[in-house]
Protein backbone atom coordinates (compact mmCIF):
# COMPACT_ATOMS: atom_id res chain seq x y z
CA UNK A 1 0.00 0.00 0.00
CA UNK A 2 1.29 3.44 -0.96
CA UNK A 3 0.64 5.43 2.21
CA UNK A 4 1.87 8.88 3.19
CA UNK A 5 2.91 8.56 6.82
CA UNK A 6 3.08 11.66 9.00
CA UNK A 7 4.79 11.93 12.37
CA UNK A 8 3.05 10.66 15.45
CA UNK A 9 1.57 13.43 17.59
CA UNK A 10 2.39 13.88 21.26
CA UNK A 11 0.11 11.80 23.54
CA UNK A 12 -1.38 10.03 20.50
CA UNK A 13 -1.67 6.28 21.11
CA UNK A 14 -1.01 3.71 18.38
CA UNK A 15 -4.67 3.21 17.49
CA UNK A 16 -5.29 6.94 17.17
CA UNK A 17 -2.12 7.38 15.13
CA UNK A 18 -2.96 4.63 12.62
CA UNK A 19 -6.56 5.85 12.38
CA UNK A 20 -5.48 9.45 11.65
CA UNK A 21 -2.89 8.48 9.04
CA UNK A 22 -5.19 6.06 7.24
CA UNK A 23 -8.10 8.49 7.35
CA UNK A 24 -5.97 11.30 5.89
CA UNK A 25 -4.85 9.01 3.07
CA UNK A 26 -8.42 7.93 2.34
CA UNK A 27 -9.87 11.44 2.41
CA UNK A 28 -7.17 12.79 0.07
CA UNK A 29 -7.59 9.78 -2.23
CA UNK A 30 -4.04 8.62 -1.78
CA UNK A 31 -5.76 5.36 -0.80
CA UNK A 32 -8.30 4.90 -3.57
CA UNK A 33 -11.77 3.39 -3.21
CA UNK A 34 -11.59 -0.37 -3.60
CA UNK A 35 -8.01 -0.66 -2.31
CA UNK A 36 -7.47 -3.81 -0.23
CA UNK A 37 -6.66 -3.19 3.43
CA UNK A 38 -4.16 -5.76 4.73
CA UNK A 39 -3.84 -5.36 8.50
CA UNK A 40 -0.69 -7.47 8.66
CA UNK A 41 1.07 -5.27 6.10
CA UNK A 42 -0.09 -2.16 7.92
CA UNK A 43 1.25 -3.48 11.24
CA UNK A 44 4.66 -3.98 9.62
CA UNK A 45 4.52 -0.56 7.98
CA UNK A 46 3.73 1.18 11.28
CA UNK A 47 6.11 -1.08 13.26
CA UNK A 48 3.47 -2.15 15.76
CA UNK A 49 1.24 -5.09 16.62
CA UNK A 50 -1.92 -5.86 14.65
CA UNK A 51 -4.25 -4.96 17.54
CA UNK A 52 -4.13 -1.14 17.21
CA UNK A 53 -4.26 -1.49 13.42
CA UNK A 54 -7.38 -3.65 13.66
CA UNK A 55 -8.97 -1.18 16.08
CA UNK A 56 -8.20 1.71 13.71
CA UNK A 57 -9.77 -0.17 10.80
CA UNK A 58 -12.93 -0.73 12.86
CA UNK A 59 -13.07 3.00 13.62
CA UNK A 60 -12.87 3.72 9.90
CA UNK A 61 -15.61 1.17 9.30
CA UNK A 62 -17.87 3.16 11.64
CA UNK A 63 -17.35 6.19 9.37
CA UNK A 64 -18.16 4.13 6.24
CA UNK A 65 -14.61 4.57 4.96
CA UNK A 66 -13.65 0.90 5.14
CA UNK A 67 -15.78 -2.11 4.32
CA UNK A 68 -14.94 -5.15 6.46
CA UNK A 69 -15.84 -8.61 5.17
CA UNK A 70 -15.48 -11.45 7.71
CA UNK A 71 -13.14 -14.18 6.49
CA UNK A 72 -12.36 -12.27 3.29
CA UNK A 73 -10.60 -9.05 4.35
CA UNK A 74 -11.28 -5.34 4.12
CA UNK A 75 -11.10 -2.60 1.52
CA UNK A 76 -11.47 1.16 1.22
CA UNK A 77 -15.15 1.86 0.62
CA UNK A 78 -16.44 3.08 -2.70
CA UNK A 79 -18.18 6.47 -2.62
CA UNK A 80 -21.87 5.92 -1.95
CA UNK A 81 -24.25 8.61 -3.21
CA UNK A 82 -26.78 8.01 -0.43
CA UNK A 83 -24.09 8.58 2.23
CA UNK A 84 -22.85 11.62 0.30
CA UNK A 85 -26.33 13.18 0.27
CA UNK A 86 -26.87 12.40 3.94
CA UNK A 87 -23.65 14.18 4.87
CA UNK A 88 -24.62 17.21 2.79
CA UNK A 89 -28.09 17.23 4.38
CA UNK A 90 -26.73 17.13 7.92
CA UNK A 91 -24.24 19.94 7.39
CA UNK A 92 -26.73 22.09 5.47
CA UNK A 93 -29.21 21.85 8.35
CA UNK A 94 -26.85 22.30 11.30
CA UNK A 95 -24.25 24.84 10.18
CA UNK A 96 -26.54 27.66 9.02
CA UNK A 97 -28.36 27.40 12.34
CA UNK A 98 -25.10 27.66 14.27
CA UNK A 99 -24.00 30.67 12.23
CA UNK A 100 -27.42 32.31 12.64
CA UNK A 101 -27.10 32.01 16.42
CA UNK A 102 -23.53 33.33 16.45
CA UNK A 103 -23.67 36.17 13.93
CA UNK A 104 -22.73 39.51 15.37
CA UNK A 105 -21.88 38.00 18.76
CA UNK A 106 -18.41 36.50 18.31
CA UNK A 107 -15.75 37.37 20.90
CA UNK A 108 -12.56 39.22 20.05
CA UNK A 109 -10.40 36.14 20.64
CA UNK A 110 -12.61 34.04 18.34
CA UNK A 111 -12.41 36.72 15.65
CA UNK A 112 -8.63 36.56 15.89
CA UNK A 113 -8.59 32.77 15.47
CA UNK A 114 -10.84 32.99 12.40
CA UNK A 115 -8.69 35.74 10.89
CA UNK A 116 -5.55 33.67 11.41
CA UNK A 117 -7.13 30.72 9.64
CA UNK A 118 -8.29 32.88 6.73
CA UNK A 119 -4.79 34.29 6.32
CA UNK A 120 -3.40 30.75 6.20
CA UNK A 121 -6.00 29.85 3.54
CA UNK A 122 -4.92 32.85 1.47
CA UNK A 123 -1.27 31.81 1.72
CA UNK A 124 -2.13 28.23 0.73
CA UNK A 125 -3.85 29.52 -2.40
CA UNK A 126 -0.74 31.42 -3.45
CA UNK A 127 0.99 28.11 -4.16
CA UNK A 128 -0.05 27.05 -7.64
CA UNK A 129 1.24 23.49 -7.30
CA UNK A 130 -1.33 20.68 -7.04
CA UNK A 131 -0.05 19.88 -3.55
CA UNK A 132 -1.84 23.02 -2.34
CA UNK A 133 -5.12 21.10 -2.30
CA UNK A 134 -4.29 19.09 0.82
CA UNK A 135 -3.25 21.97 3.09
CA UNK A 136 -6.12 24.13 1.86
CA UNK A 137 -8.68 21.44 2.65
CA UNK A 138 -7.22 20.96 6.11
CA UNK A 139 -7.59 24.71 6.68
CA UNK A 140 -11.13 24.56 5.28
CA UNK A 141 -11.99 21.89 7.86
CA UNK A 142 -10.26 23.87 10.60
CA UNK A 143 -12.25 27.00 9.70
CA UNK A 144 -15.58 25.21 10.04
CA UNK A 145 -14.43 23.42 13.19
CA UNK A 146 -13.61 26.79 14.74
CA UNK A 147 -17.21 27.86 14.20
CA UNK A 148 -18.50 24.78 16.02
CA UNK A 149 -15.97 25.38 18.82
CA UNK A 150 -17.01 29.02 19.18
CA UNK A 151 -20.61 27.81 19.53
CA UNK A 152 -19.56 25.25 22.16
CA UNK A 153 -20.53 22.36 19.87
CA UNK A 154 -17.29 20.50 19.20
CA UNK A 155 -18.99 17.14 19.82
CA UNK A 156 -21.57 18.04 17.16
CA UNK A 157 -18.70 18.68 14.74
CA UNK A 158 -17.26 15.20 15.23
CA UNK A 159 -20.69 13.65 14.78
CA UNK A 160 -21.27 15.60 11.57
CA UNK A 161 -17.84 14.76 10.18
CA UNK A 162 -18.35 11.05 10.78
CA UNK A 163 -21.41 11.19 8.49
CA UNK A 164 -19.78 13.49 5.90
CA UNK A 165 -16.88 11.27 4.81
CA UNK A 166 -18.23 10.47 1.34
CA UNK A 167 -19.31 14.08 0.82
CA UNK A 168 -15.81 15.26 1.70
CA UNK A 169 -14.18 12.83 -0.74
CA UNK A 170 -16.34 14.15 -3.58
CA UNK A 171 -15.48 17.74 -2.68
CA UNK A 172 -11.81 16.77 -2.85
CA UNK A 173 -12.33 15.22 -6.29
CA UNK A 174 -14.08 18.39 -7.42
CA UNK A 175 -11.13 20.47 -6.25
CA UNK A 176 -8.70 18.27 -8.18
CA UNK A 177 -10.85 18.63 -11.29
CA UNK A 178 -11.37 22.38 -10.97
CA UNK A 179 -8.77 24.28 -8.96
CA UNK A 180 -10.41 27.67 -9.36
CA UNK A 181 -13.18 26.54 -7.02
CA UNK A 182 -10.72 26.83 -4.14
CA UNK A 183 -10.58 30.60 -4.56
CA UNK A 184 -14.39 30.67 -4.56
CA UNK A 185 -14.47 28.62 -1.35
CA UNK A 186 -12.00 31.03 0.25
CA UNK A 187 -14.10 34.07 -0.68
CA UNK A 188 -17.20 32.37 0.75
CA UNK A 189 -15.30 31.72 3.97
CA UNK A 190 -14.61 35.45 4.13
CA UNK A 191 -18.36 36.04 3.70
CA UNK A 192 -19.07 33.65 6.59
CA UNK A 193 -16.50 35.51 8.69
CA UNK A 194 -18.24 38.82 7.97
CA UNK A 195 -21.59 37.29 8.95
CA UNK A 196 -20.12 36.11 12.25
CA UNK A 197 -18.54 39.49 12.85
CA UNK A 198 -21.36 41.83 11.83
CA UNK A 199 -24.46 39.77 11.05
CA UNK A 200 -26.40 39.71 7.78
CA UNK A 201 -28.67 42.24 6.09
CA UNK A 202 -32.44 41.83 6.05
CA UNK A 203 -32.58 40.58 2.46
CA UNK A 204 -29.75 38.06 2.85
CA UNK A 205 -30.71 34.37 2.74
CA UNK A 206 -28.23 32.42 4.86
CA UNK A 207 -29.81 29.11 3.88
CA UNK A 208 -29.50 29.83 0.15
CA UNK A 209 -25.93 31.04 0.53
CA UNK A 210 -24.90 28.02 2.58
CA UNK A 211 -26.59 25.58 0.22
CA UNK A 212 -24.42 27.02 -2.55
CA UNK A 213 -21.30 26.91 -0.38
CA UNK A 214 -21.69 23.28 0.65
CA UNK A 215 -23.08 22.10 -2.68
CA UNK A 216 -20.63 23.74 -5.07
CA UNK A 217 -19.48 20.30 -6.25
CA UNK A 218 -22.89 19.56 -7.79
CA UNK A 219 -22.33 21.59 -10.96
CA UNK A 220 -19.32 19.52 -11.94
CA UNK A 221 -20.48 16.20 -10.54
CA UNK A 222 -21.41 14.62 -13.90
CA UNK A 223 -17.84 15.22 -15.07
CA UNK A 224 -16.47 13.76 -11.83
CA UNK A 225 -18.56 10.63 -12.29
CA UNK A 226 -17.47 10.34 -15.91
CA UNK A 227 -13.79 10.76 -15.09
CA UNK A 228 -13.68 8.60 -11.94
CA UNK A 229 -16.46 5.98 -12.36
CA UNK A 230 -14.38 3.32 -10.61
CA UNK A 231 -14.51 5.30 -7.34
CA UNK A 232 -18.29 5.01 -6.95
CA UNK A 233 -20.41 2.16 -5.63
CA UNK A 234 -23.17 2.67 -8.21
CA UNK A 235 -20.83 1.26 -10.88
CA UNK A 236 -20.20 -1.93 -8.88
CA UNK A 237 -22.30 -5.03 -9.38
CA UNK A 238 -22.83 -6.43 -5.86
Amino acid sequence: MNIKISDKKEQENNREYVYRVLRDNIMTLNLLPGTTVNEGELAELFHMSRTPVHEAVLMLKEESLVDVYPQSGSRISYIDLDILKEGLFLRSVIEPEIIAQLQGQVSTSAVGALQENLQAQKEALQNLEEERIDPFFKLDDAFHYLIYQIAGKHRTWYAVKSVSTHYDRVRYLDAIRNHRELEKIYQEHRKIFNLLLLGGTGDFSLKKFYDGHLGSYREGFPEILEKYPEYFSLTKDF
